[in-house]
């Protein structure tokens, strides 16, 4: 008898390994390969923004950085883009990651965000505490991504206003987070809302001592000028709580206090257009550009029912929200005039907004309130390296970093120039464009089969009905 239920606990083990072994199979999206780091690119022209462009030049890249930009030597063989101008990659300041789980979330993110040029990104806010996990990950030519730089959790008071938060409430807890943040191999610190003035002075001292950026919201119970945020996200702070309407002297205020104190700005002007447009939510769910990501994106977790920040909007609120990207890109216009600096972020995650696409949308935006295209490029590559403080990143130069972008036709010039992106270099691993929009068509396919579908959006029901 005893042998009869050992063997009926070893075939049982035996299904529940099989089912298992069949689930993850099912489950797991068809991987990418890997590109090695070296690459040779000859008779291109080379643009940094901000600088002359350079014809007919010849860039090798080894281990995963620029080793040589020279002329093209007459009689060398041209290759596959002689003709095409090369850029710096895209740089987005404010990005949020999906869980990174069995589902291939993480590295759908990756391959979108590249196959737009982005090749590095600010993850500004983790909720399932697996983004460095992530970035080694990519580092490590593990998984297809661009370059990750990450904040960790949020830092808020209590309660937190999301749950995956981790909770400020004193000034020591505020050094206390700062210190074991440091040790995880953070590269911000993200403040948020609710912190207290107290709270948010302890943090931004011991991030200077880890000489840690502070970056994100001016929180609700301090001043733009006491906040004193290293980046602002959002331009949070600069209307003062209880206002609805943006004076001239507060504007003045805002650029004199951001040119006094060096802050820089993280404006996400698209966050603010998409927003805008959610009470009209049925007509974004249809646009075809949001069946990049999985269903359970557009039908759960972007629905303002779900979201804790619309789902109790009233008619006014929405009226408001109709009127704040004219109002946020005349702040910017206003920033731009008196050379406060801008980065390009978009908030990605937050309701529809795509993976690489909606950086393209805030380059659009940037344009609108007044910034020229070269200007635009400069903000998203180069002064974005300086504020990461990675040597070399955004920079055309031999010893930087090979995150580089190959176009048909020059984007400084023009942005309806983006489209001709060919091929993109993240830390020197080539990928073609049309490979990585392949890899993305299978991905798509995978994501809409019934059993990922259900199973995804059943997940993603869960979690919303949970609350923040």
């Amino acid at each position: 008898m005893f042998a009869r239920a050992v063997r009926a606990v070893l075939a049982a083990g035996l299904v529940l390994l099989l089912v298992g072994g069949w689930l993850r199979f099912e489950l797991e999206p068809p991987a990418m390969p890997v590109p090695s780091q070296e690459s040779r690119l000859a008779g291109v022209t080379v643009v940094e923004p901000g600088r002359p462009a350079r014809s007919d030049q010849t860039i090798v890249v080894e281990r995963g950085r620029i080793a040589s930009i020279e002329p093209t030597q007459r009689g060398e063989s041209a290759g596959a883009y002689a003709g095409h101008f090369v850029l710096p990659g895209l740089i987005d300041m404010h990005v949020h990651h999906p869980p990174d789980t069995i589902l291939g979330d993480v590295e759908l993110f990756g391959m979108l965000f590249l196959a737009h040029g982005v090749t590095s990104v600010r993850d500004t806010g983790n909720f399932d505490g697996t983004i460095l996990d992530s970035r080694q990950r990519v580092d490590a030519g593990e998984a297809v991504g661009p370059r990750i730089f990450a904040c960790g959790p949020i830092l808020d008071g209590a309660p937190p206003f999301w749950s995956g938060s981790r909770v400020v409430d004193s000034p020591e807890e505020g050094r206390r987070a700062v210190r074991e943040l440091r040790r995880d191999g953070v590269d911000c610190i993200k403040v948020y809302d609710r912190l207290s003035a107290e709270a948010l002075d302890a943090i931004r001292e011991a991030a200077e001592l880890a000489d840690l950026p502070v970056i994100g919201h001016v929180p609700t119970s301090v001043g733009f000028r006491e906040a004193a945020l290293d980046d602002v996200q959002h331009l949070t702070g600069v209307l003062e709580p209880g206002e609805e309407t943006l004076t001239d002297a507060r504007l003045r205020s805002i650029v004199t206090t951001s040119a006094v104190l060096d802050i820089a700005h993280t404006p996400t002007l698209v966050t603010w257009e998409r927003t805008s447009k959610l009470s009209d939510y049925e007509r974004l769910r249809a646009d075809p550009d949001a069946r990049a990501l999985p269903r359970y994106f557009r039908d759960v977790l972007w629905n303002p029912r779900n979201d804790p920040r619309f789902r109790d909007r009233t008619r006014r609120d929405w009226e408001l929200l109709a009127d704040a990207p004219e109002n946020a890109r005349r702040v910017v216009r206003r920033l731009h005039e008196n050379g406060i600096r801008l980065l390009l972020g978009t908030d990605t995650m937050a309701p529809f907004l795509l993976p690489g696409l909606s950086l393209h949308q805030e380059m659009r935006e940037l344009e609108k309130a007044g910034l020229r295209p070269e200007e635009i490029w400069a903000a998203g590559t180069w002064q974005a390296g300086e504020i990461l403080g990675q040597p070399g990143l955004g920079r055309m130069v031999a010893g930087a970093p090979a995150d580089l972008l190959v176009f048909r036709e020059d984007p400084t010039r023009t942005l309806d120039a983006l489209p001709s992106l060919e091929a993109v270099i993240a830390a020197g691993r080539l990928y073609r464009v049309d490979d990585l929009r392949e890899g993305l068509a299978r991905r798509r396919v995978h994501f809409e089969g019934a059993l990922v579908d259900g199973i995804t959006t059943w997940l993603a029901t869960q979690a919303a009905t949970r609350g923040p």
